[in-house]
């Protein structure tokens, strides 16, 4: 019997749906407590498995990029800052964030931005901390 990609569970559900609810969720690994970003099947560090946690939304700017070709549902908002943002658990997230780039520096703290549509539909978008 072969096996089909719609025979897989979709490993990134739990982070979808806690987009909807408004909530950041992360993989986080049951024997070191490590979180791990993307969603993957297994650990990253062991055989122990992965459950799924809220994490806090905030982190740190690590890099920072002004985008000045986008995907189509992004058009009317080119150019607009992306980077990679450090996540206060661990793991980096590449993320538009929802404030001018002259505005925003490597280091600089940051929080997911639930008040943006985009936040609550396939991945969030970050905004300077307050």
């Amino acid at each position: 019997m072969s096996t089909t990609t719609t025979d897989l569970p979709d490993v990134g559900a739990p982070f979808i749906e806690g987009l909807r609810d408004g909530r950041l969720m992360l993989q986080f690994d049951r024997s070191n407590g490590r979180a791990q970003f993307y969603p993957r099947p297994q650990s990253l560090w062991s055989e122990a498995g992965t459950e799924w946690r809220e994490a806090s939304g905030r982190g740190v700017i690590f890099a920072l990029t002004l985008c000045r070709v986008g995907p189509p549902h992004l058009a009317g908002a080119v150019p607009y800052p992306m980077a990679l943002v450090q996540l206060a658990e661990g793991p980096r997230m590449l993320a538009r964030i929802h404030a001018r780039y002259d505005d925003l520096a490597i280091g600089q703290a940051v929080e997911v931005d639930w008040s943006h549509p985009d936040s609550r539909r396939a991945f969030p978008v970050f905004k300077p901390s307050s």
